[in-house]
């Protein structure tokens, strides 16, 4: 049993175990363990994809045809399955041209402008939420894989989004159960906080992490046990990053955190013994002067300050509250 496969089984026993309500404030100290335990290993090779240019040529040949069926009011035509794998397949580039500005913008446009039938929509969702997709490299230190978990991530939070304006619900009980285990673990053990990248163009994780998180806690047919079950993951997780995070990312999970925890004091509560555990990590444990305790500590300052920024009006009290006394290490 390899370490991905230990993990996943662990935290399904932690998520039954919160949906029977067996364990809550006890979440993030058993998912903490898993979390401290990654040992980033050396890069592998990483498999790119392949017919990037044929995958470009096929977009624009779909984006000049619906361009000319808008104006002309015809019907719009569907992408072929074929097609459509073969362009999904370059969200794993590490090539701007194919992944950002090619695959992502086309999908986003397919997505959005109902070219994709709901067989499609289901395939798609299924395809992007794959260990493939969203654990490609994980334990490793950052590499060009990382391209390939945002990316997913990315058309995921379209496809949530989808899902939830449409008439027709193409997410079927079955398969978001899977979604919410596979984005459980990527947000519990992620740990590639790069933004953008010159000559390669945005990482940003965390940031397509945070949208994805944010549909999910807005769905009423997911659970209070998996809403909490998925914020005890990121907490926790942000508890040991010690890259930083400095394109905005921060300030998205707060909002998605916030938004959630505005939904019920059940969350509320939650949010606030995740940051009580925060603060207990930094106070009670001896400070070792490195760089790495140094970032948990920045990390921990700037979430903070992204809560008080967010105000009193936006924040339950007992938050803010706590925030405000707590803001500064050791205070």
């Amino acid at each position: 049993m390899n370490s991905l496969t230990r993990i996943k089984t662990s935290m399904g026993q932690i998520r039954l175990k919160t949906q029977k309500g067996l364990i809550f404030e006890s979440l993030g100290d058993l998912m903490l363990p898993l979390r401290k335990n990654l040992a980033l290993s050396e890069m592998t090779p990483v498999m790119l994809p392949d017919d990037s240019q044929d995958a470009l040529t096929i977009i624009e040949k779909y984006q000049d045809l619906w361009a000319h069926n808008d104006e002309h009011h015809f019907v719009k035509n569907d992408l072929s399955n074929s097609d459509l794998q073969l362009i999904v397949k370059q969200l794993a580039s590490p090539n701007e041209k194919y992944r950002d500005t090619g695959a992502f913008f086309f999908l986003s446009m397919a997505i959005q402008n109902d070219h994709l039938s709901q067989e499609q929509l289901a395939w798609l969702t299924a395809e992007v939420i794959k260990d493939d997709a969203l654990f490609s490299h994980l334990m490793e230190k950052p590499n060009n894989a990382s391209f390939g978990r945002s990316y997913h991530l990315a058309i995921l939070w379209m496809l949530l989004v989808k899902n939830r304006t449409s008439t027709r619900s193409f997410i079927s009980e079955q398969l978001l159960d899977r979604m919410v285990d596979q984005v459980a673990l990527i947000s519990l053990m992620e740990h590639d906080t790069r933004g953008f990248i010159d000559g390669k163009g945005w990482v940003h994780i965390f940031t397509h992490l945070a949208n994805v998180l944010n549909e999910l806690f807005m769905l009423p047919n997911l659970q209070r046990a998996d809403k909490v079950y998925l914020t005890a993951t990121i907490m926790t997780n942000f508890r040991l990053l010690d890259t930083p995070l400095t394109m905005g990312e921060v300030g998205k999970i707060v909002d998605a955190l916030i938004n959630l925890a505005q939904k019920n004091q059940l969350y509320a509560d939650y949010i606030l013994l995740s940051l009580k555990l925060w603060r207990q990590d930094i106070v009670n444990e001896p400070f070792i002067q490195n760089r790495s305790r140094w970032q948990q500590m920045y990390n921990r300052m700037d979430f903070f300050h992204e809560i008080i920024v967010a105000g009193a009006d936006q924040v339950p009290k007992s938050i803010f509250e706590y925030v405000l006394t707590t803001k500064n290490y050791l205070s």
